[in-house]
């Protein structure tokens, strides 16, 4: 593991459990035919049994990769680095992938963006999941498939015994996403990471599928890591919320804390870009640019070519992730804004 100077500066919350997963300074590099690419730079994050964390940003923040990293996904070319990287004690960064392959399947489990694409097309829904229970534990075909079909039965999904015997093609886009939550909880996992779970459900389904979620959680205890880049969701879900801008933790905030209270230029435009979150008839403030090539970051604060505050510091000194108020940290050199804002001439 690579040990760096640490650059975060938050002060333990006490008042919180001891967490399961601790992820300090992690980097992720692909090698490229153009180069390195970093699509990680030195990400802080920690998450407790029970609770529910949300990673937000927009597309090419590091999200996804974040995720692939905790499963052990990440292909070949990627080069993790990490100050941290344990689950429940135990060290991630040197097990081997017959380790990993069981946590994954057992005590850490993954709802993946597309259904049609993370089922199998030409296979029977239950014997998909039979497969998924039957690869960790040594027990007849007949009583995986009962098992099975109580965890299609759990999720809403009517009629699980006939819908278990259906193709994917043949089930709702809302149904399939069903499947798949059934197949990640079949172990009750201890761990469970939830990467744009409803990008692609109209907006009633979406809600079910949220509360289903969040239910399924708080039954078992199950930490979530709920990976978006819808605010509303977030607004809906987390306990806490990380926000992600080109590969950086750039404000991290207990989820009320951080609607009320945004300590970073981004999350401000993120949250600006809610149509709820504005007055009547007011119209949407959009972040202006785009996200900067990896290959061509600018220096400094990634953000400042975009940020209407941007100052001189900004655009040469990388800010710190520092606390701000008790669970709130901020990496902005303005920070806390408001007061900074309110004191410029």
């Amino acid at each position: 593991m690579k040990h760096s100077p640490r650059e975060t500066m938050i002060a333990p919350q006490t008042a919180r459990p001891e967490p399961l997963l601790v992820v300090r300074g992690l980097s992720v590099t692909f090698a490229t035919d153009q180069g390195p690419l970093k699509a990680l730079d030195a990400v802080d994050l920690t998450l407790a049994p029970g609770e529910t964390l949300a990673v937000v940003g927009e597309s090419g923040s590091g999200k996804s990769v974040l995720s692939l990293a905790l499963m052990g996904l990440l292909p070949p070319t990627a080069k993790i680095e990490a100050d941290a990287l344990t689950f429940d004690g135990r060290d991630l960064t040197g097990l081997r992938e017959p380790d990993f392959r069981t946590l994954r399947g057992t005590a850490m489990s993954m709802i993946f963006q597309e259904p049609a694409t993370a089922l199998n097309p030409v296979r029977r829904i239950g014997d998909q999941i039979v497969e998924a229970i039957r690869l960790h534990e040594d027990i007849p075909a007949p009583k995986a498939r009962a098992r099975a079909i109580e965890a299609l039965a759990a999720t809403g999904i009517p009629a699980p015994a006939e819908r278990a015997g259906a193709f994917p093609h043949q089930l709702s886009g809302g149904m399939r996403q069903r499947a798949l939550i059934a197949m990640a909880l079949v172990h009750r996992p201890r761990l469970l990471i939830a990467d744009e779970p409803t990008t692609a459900l109209d907006v009633t389904v979406q809600a079910q599928i949220l509360d289903l979620i969040r239910d399924l959680a708080r039954e078992t205890g199950t930490a979530t890591l709920f990976i978006t880049h819808d605010m509303g969701v977030v607004a809906e879900m987390a306990d806490r919320v990380s926000v992600f801008y080109a590969g950086r933790l750039v404000e991290t905030a207990p989820a009320p804390a951080l609607f009320s209270s945004p300590e970073h230029p981004y999350t401000v435009g993120l949250l600006g870009s809610m149509p709820q979150m504005n007055a009547r008839g007011a119209p949407m403030l959009p972040i202006r640019g785009t996200v900067p090539d990896p290959r061509l970051m600018p220096p400094g604060c990634h953000f400042h070519p975009r940020c209407p505050f941007a100052a001189g510091a900004c655009r040469t000194d990388r800010p710190a992730l520092r606390e701000i108020r008790p669970g709130q940290a901020s990496a902005c050199h303005l920070a806390p804004l408001i007061e900074t804002l309110e004191a410029r001439p």
